[in-house]
């Protein structure tokens, strides 16, 4: 796996910390991948995350930190990538919603509604439609404001 340089991991935790930011109190699971421009390398990584009414943020460490190491190479090596978060919220009453972002130079971009359940409910390998998953909206991702200059 290439070692993005040390800026770039900075600016991963800063879109990884804008994505927290953005989905708000619950339990996310996070899933990045991120593909070369012939689609031969893939780069994935996925956290759980607890984000807590009063805005403390529980993650695994260790998928926190590969979480945002993907991301920083999304900016370097990788032409395409993209991050889904699947949520249950307490004002969803339980109720799961995936949202999704598109990796534009190694920063989140929101994608519709319509994106989100395209890429959320198509098989990758054969490109076969997949069923969506029962009790779970598909949103347009939040708006993932980039970092101030």
């Amino acid at each position: 796996m290439h070692t993005p340089r040390p800026q770039a991991f900075d600016t991963g935790v800063l879109a990884f910390e804008a994505l927290l930011g953005a989905l708000g109190p619950g339990h996310h699971h996070l899933l990045i991948s991120a593909h070369t421009p012939e689609g031969g390398s893939v780069a994935t990584a996925s956290v759980t995350v607890e984000g807590a009414p009063d805005g403390r943020v529980r993650a695994e460490r260790e998928g926190a930190l590969m979480f945002c190491h993907v991301l920083a190479q999304a900016s370097l090596a990788f032409e395409r990538g993209a991050v889904f978060a699947r949520s249950v919220t307490p004002d969803r009453g339980g109720k799961a919603v995936v949202q999704g972002w598109a990796l534009i130079d190694g920063w989140p971009r929101s994608m519709s509604a319509a994106e989100v359940f395209n890429a959320y409910c198509t098989d990758l390998a054969t490109g076969d439609p997949l069923p969506p998953e029962p009790d779970t909206e598909y949103l347009a991702g939040a708006t993932v404001a980039p970092p101030v200059a």
